[in-house]
């Protein structure tokens, strides 16, 4: 009876120390949202997709869904040999583990990938370079969506809007130029963030299409 006794103390005790390390330490909550693009439409000066976001899990107030839109600068159509080397890249770089990611730090100036000799920047945003949790432009962050996102190119600056409503005005990073007839090759990707989750989610980086720069 006595050894019976023991052994539901030593079990109960157990439980409260690993009961405690739980309440402490907290347990890691994941949000893995599905986030895809299509509708790819490539032109002169100008460029459009769709982009979106499906998740069962609410993100809350502090939620914040951004759009990284990162670009490469081409004297041809782009290849698939030319952007499927950067979108794996940016799974090594910044997505270290399968549900959780690193910011992405942009220093003016500075690629923020490189791969195969292109370097790809990213856009500054009305003048200024651009930061987490935002980073191009923020999307919804309360229900599911679908964006139509289009970019148009007129004497060295880019026009961003979305659903047709314009939201920002997006300028090359002072290191590149594009002239004409040369390609600005567009990547996008999703970020993911909410003080209610532990990781910070990252959809994969996706080629979406090209401006093919026309000087009228």
């Amino acid at each position: 009876m006595r050894s019976r006794r023991h052994t539901s103390k030593i079990i109960l005790a157990v439980a409260s120390v690993f009961l405690f390390f739980l309440v402490s330490c907290g347990i890691p909550t994941y949000i893995v949202p599905k986030i895809s693009f299509s509708n790819v439409k490539s032109g002169n000066n100008a460029e459009s997709f769709t982009v979106a976001y499906n998740c069962s899990d609410s993100l809350g107030d502090s939620g914040r869904v951004g759009l990284l839109l990162l670009y490469g600068i081409y004297g041809s159509t782009p290849q698939s040999s030319d952007y499927k080397p950067i979108e794996t890249q940016f799974k090594k770089m910044f997505v270290p583990s399968e549900y959780n990611g690193a910011n992405v730090d942009v220093t003016e100036g500075e690629p923020v990938l490189n791969a195969n000799d292109i370097n790809v920047y990213a856009f500054r945003k009305n003048g200024s370079v651009i930061t987490d949790p935002d980073y191009t432009t923020l999307l919804s962050n309360s229900d599911d969506f679908s964006r139509d996102v289009a970019l148009a190119y007129q004497d060295g600056a880019i026009s961003l809007s979305i659903d047709r409503m314009p939201i920002s005005t997006l300028s090359l990073d002072p290191a590149t130029e594009v002239g004409d007839s040369q390609y600005i090759g567009i990547y996008a990707a999703v970020s993911v963030k909410s003080n209610s989750y532990t990781n910070h989610y990252w959809s994969d980086l996706k080629f979406v299409g090209y401006i093919r720069v026309v000087e009228e």
